[in-house]
């Protein structure tokens, strides 16, 4: 009786997990107002009666959606902007003062962020769209809109952080003009095809604002 039980309730978790994820691609295609319980139900190929029975109130299912996408796309994130601390952690301020140190640094730095950039573009197109959505239509609710600012917050902590290790007076000005410039380049290349999308092209304009927030001259 209790493996029927657990059994139910991995199948429930797992229908419930299938719809989330049908979710985040209708967002991404259609926007927040364009989301309904029969869109996700045609994407998650199930019943409409699971997802308003998972899902009572659409606007719920939307949040959890953009929740868990926003998690992903952090995650991944995070990763990049770890190895990027990697490389300024061991270096003390005379040599973050130097400018060949730092001209490598912008090197090695633009590398890391933009191979970040174009497998968001590529590999992640889906959590790229769905962020985009929910930073443009944050008017639809509240909860929406906390979910954008958290994300947003969240991303901007470490590009200060980044800044901070050139810029004393105020690194999140640096940083938000740095977050900025490289969300738009991400936008610019989601509309593209695919085989369009060049790493290097990625990598000079990463490589400029990267300069720009470090104090070097034009890269």
């Amino acid at each position: 009786m209790a493996t029927t039980s657990i059994t139910r309730r991995a199948k429930g978790e797992k229908t419930r997990n299938k719809i989330l994820e049908a979710a985040i691609v209708v967002i991404a295609k259609l926007g927040v107002k364009g989301t309904t319980h029969r869109a996700v139900a045609l994407e998650a190929e199930t019943q409409l009666s699971l997802t308003t029975y998972y899902f009572k109130d659409i606007k719920e299912l939307v949040k959890e959606a953009i929740d868990l996408g926003s998690q992903r796309f952090s995650q991944s994130s995070n990763i990049a902007l770890q190895n990027m601390f990697n490389l300024l952690e061991p270096l003390d301020a005379a040599a973050l003062r130097t400018v060949s140190i730092k001209e490598q640094l912008c090197e090695q730095m633009s590398i890391i962020s933009a191979q970040h950039l174009y497998d968001n573009i590529i590999h992640r197109s889906t959590l790229l769209a769905l962020e985009q959505v929910f930073f443009t239509e944050t008017l639809y609710s509240p909860e929406i809109k906390q979910l954008a600012d958290k994300h947003i917050d969240g991303i901007l902590a470490p590009f200060t952080k980044m800044a901070s290790y050139f810029n004393k007076i105020d690194p999140e000005v640096d940083a938000e003009l740095a977050m900025n410039a490289l969300t738009r380049t991400e936008y610019k290349y989601l509309s593209m095809p695919k085989d369009e999308v060049n790493i290097d092209e990625i990598k000079r304009l990463v490589k400029r604002q990267l300069g720009y927030l470090m104090g070097l001259k034009r890269q």
